[in-house]
């Protein structure tokens, strides 16, 4: 039943996104930063909505960890499409999201995606990649946060898949914070009851601000590696939530 009335949900919020791109499109064309906080708004409270259909319980730890007086690069583990959902409910700050290219394919999100100013990467194209990281350190110093899961790939397992180092750039070339964040339980939602949808705990987690100019050399040569570290402490850490 949760699944139909998302399926509904979706086509209803597609239906009335019409006139709100007009006006985003506008509002884009003199204030792109304003034209983003709107957006983000609208799809804060739409993801909220869905968590609340989805029998979503959530527990958010940390927020108070992300300074708000500077854009940031989120860096996360990846779960589950709820994610995504959960993430952009809670960012305190105006963020950009780095997603495959595939999403550019799903009809309404993709262009609330670009009025957010989020870009899509090719995982198979090395040169897009590195436009893309370019082009997410612009945004960086426009201002934004931007937030990205480097491990590259969904992964449901205990243990974290490797870090693109690339990805850490952002932030070393952005000269921004990383903010570690941790998600739990997300694909107990979704994914493992493709295609229904099911109620259940999730948790998202923010750590502590890592500020790479702080570091030592060999730490800032490996970064993607070391934020990877932190994350799976967090992880492990924090996968018995359920039971406090």
């Amino acid at each position: 039943m949760r699944t139909f009335i998302i399926l509904i949900l979706y086509v209803l919020i597609t239906i009335l996104s019409i006139p709100l791109w007009l006006i985003e499109w506008i509002i884009r064309k003199f204030n792109p930063m304003a034209s983003a906080r709107i957006a983000q708004v609208i799809v804060k409270g739409v993801f909220h909505f869905v968590m609340w259909i989805s029998g979503c319980k959530k527990t958010i730890v940390g927020i108070e960890n992300i300074p708000l007086d500077t854009p940031v690069m989120y860096a996360a583990n990846h779960r589950s499409f709820y994610d995504i959902i959960l993430a952009y409910a809670t960012v305190p700050n105006q963020t950009a999201f780095i997603s495959k290219i595939e999403i550019k394919k799903m009809p309404c999100v993709a262009q609330w995606m670009v009025f957010l100013n989020c870009l899509f990467m090719d995982r198979g194209d090395v040169k897009q990649n590195l436009k893309v990281i370019l082009e997410a350190i612009a945004l960086i110093h426009a201002g934004f946060s931007v937030y990205i899961a480097p491990e590259g790939t969904r992964n449901a397992t205990d243990i974290l898949l490797p870090f693109k180092e690339g990805s850490m750039k952002i932030a070393t070339k952005g000269n921004c914070p990383i903010i570690p964040v941790c998600f739990h339980d997300t694909e107990k939602i979704f994914e493992n009851h493709l295609p229904w949808i099911h109620s259940g705990s999730i948790r998202i987690e923010y750590g502590k601000p890592i500020n790479p100019a702080e570091l030592d050399e060999k730490t800032r040569k490996h970064l993607g590696a070391h934020v990877r570290s932190v994350i799976q402490k967090m992880y492990d850490e924090g996968k018995d939530y359920k039971k406090h």
